[in-house]
Formats: structure tokens, C-alpha cells, sequence
């Protein structure tokens, strides 16, 4: 066996398994999780996975397979193709740290609508009596909430208001004028 085909046997390995690893991501099927019940802190992406360990050795065995193609001794072909896997491995592990913090919880939390602006979509009568209803537009999403206000008069739909508290996804609002 030529110091040329390990570095090939290596490369294409690597390459088979990373195809496959990309083919079944892309049916849903390249993820396994296991469901718990229990609570954890949440781990952070690391660099260390099976995608930027394929991501190492497909560079270390293409990395090889170049540097034998130019004639490259031993030695200096296993340094380039180290140098090459850990460029992958580094590249690799970044990248599926970078995309994975983009995740977002997508819950809306209650709290952040105090003092946001919406208008009434749905009149909202006095004397705190349910029925009406408000849209806000948070930075998220377009809300449509049941809403309550303090004052006696009837507000229209179409009025300008702030909400002043949330209660039990009730927002309790006040005029803007």
C-alpha cells in the first residue's frame, strides 16, 4: 500500500460518510435526541462533534492526497494534511457553533409588552369589562391580545393606546392622547 492510497482511503471515507451524514440531514434523520425528564443547564455547541471530526479527517485525507499529488515527501504531506483537517475541524466546529446560537425560544414573554404602543382592534368598553381586544406589534410578532382599561369611556377601535400591565395575558391599557 503507497503512502498515496492512505490518504486516499482516508479522503474518501471521510467524504462517504459526510455525504451520508449531509443526506440524512436533510430528511430530518441525521439528529438523535433523547427525550428526558429532567431539567439541565443546556449545553453549549462545542467544537468537538461528529460533523467537525468527519470535517478533520476529510481535510487531513484530501490535504494528503494533494500534497502526495505534488510530490511531497512523507513527512511534509502528513503536515499539510494535520494542517489542512484541523483547518476543516476549526472551520467545521465554528460554523455549527455560530448557527446554533442563532436559535431562538420564540416564547413570548408577557412582561416585555409593558409600555408598548398598539391601537384597539376590537373596542374596548370602560370600567375594566372584558371584550375588547388590542394589536401590538411586537418585535417578534403581530399580537392580537384581550384587553381591559381603567377608564369609564368606551375606547373605539382604531385608538392609539399603551399598555400599562399584563395579567393572565389580559393587557390592561390606557389611551394615547
Amino acid at each position: 500500500m503507497t503512502d498515496y492510497s492512505i490518504f486516499f482511503i482516508i479522503a474518501i471515507a471521510a467524504t462517504g460518510i459526510g455525504a451520508l451524514l449531509f443526506l440524512l440531514s436533510l430528511f430530518g434523520l441525521g439528529e438523535h435526541d433523547l427525550d428526558f425528564d429532567a431539567d439541565s443547564g443546556g449545553a453549549d455547541v462545542g467544537l468537538l462533534s461528529v460533523k467537525s471530526g468527519i470535517g478533520f479527517f476529510l481535510g487531513f485525507g484530501w490535504g494528503g492526497v494533494l500534497a502526495q499529488g505534488l510530490g511531497w515527501g512523507m513527512a511534509t504531506s502528513i503536515a499539510a494534511a494535520a494542517f489542512t483537517g484541523i483547518l476543516m475541524f476549526l472551520i467545521i466546529g465554528l460554523s455549527m457553533r455560530f448557527i446554533m446560537s442563532l436559535k431562538s425560544d420564540g416564547t413570548l414573554n408577557y412582561e416585555t409588552l409593558k409600555g408598548m404602543t398598539g391601537s384597539v382592534y376590537i373596542s374596548i368598553p370602560g370600567g375594566r369589562q372584558r371584550g375588547g381586544q388590542v394589536t401590538i406589534a411586537h418585535p417578534s410578532q403581530l399580537l392580537y391580545l384581550p384587553a381591559i382599561q381603567e377608564g369609564e369611556e368606551t375606547l373605539p377601535a382604531g385608538t392609539q393606546v399603551e399598555v400599562v400591565s399584563v395579567a393572565a395575558g389580559v393587557v390592561t391599557v390606557k389611551p394615547l392622547h
